[in-house]
């Protein structure tokens, strides 16, 4: 299933990091604290965009694969994430929070993915292949 960007996570991201810049602006702090604390806003906002909306990182995900058990990404920079839906893993019909737990790595790799980032169709496919992944045996 290859992944194209998604308007609505666009949107909600720059709501995100409006709303903590209209907090960093509305707090009293000195001037430089409030000037780092936008510029890390700032940052951070560069960066999930470049990595998440327009797929530009070399650790962006540009397609999921799913077997029975496992869970295979391909990255931009070629190279293939495998492993399995770890807990946590957040599945709605509005998003699906996919956390995969790598062999060899203590923390789970962890993403958004909305409807709009696949066909038509395989967001759902894939909704129901990580419930039943999701359940206890």
């Amino acid at each position: 299933m290859a992944i194209r960007p998604s308007l609505r996570f666009a949107i909600l991201l720059l709501l995100a990091h409006l709303t903590a810049a209209i907090v960093v602006g509305a707090t009293a702090m000195p001037p430089a604290a409030g000037l780092a604390a936008l510029a890390a806003i700032l940052l951070s906002l560069s960066y999930y965009l470049a990595r998440d909306i327009l797929l530009l990182l070399p650790d962006s995900w540009c397609e999921i694969l799913q077997d029975q058990d496992s869970v295979s990404v391909t990255v931009r920079k070629g190279a293939v994430i495998q492993g399995y839906v770890a807990n946590k893993t957040v599945v709605s019909p509005f998003f699906i929070l996919l956390r995969i737990k790598l062999e060899g790595r203590l923390m789970p790799v962890s993403r958004v993915i909305f409807p709009d980032t696949l066909e038509t169709g395989l967001f759902r496919k894939l909704c129901v292949h990580l419930k039943f992944a999701l359940q206890p045996v």
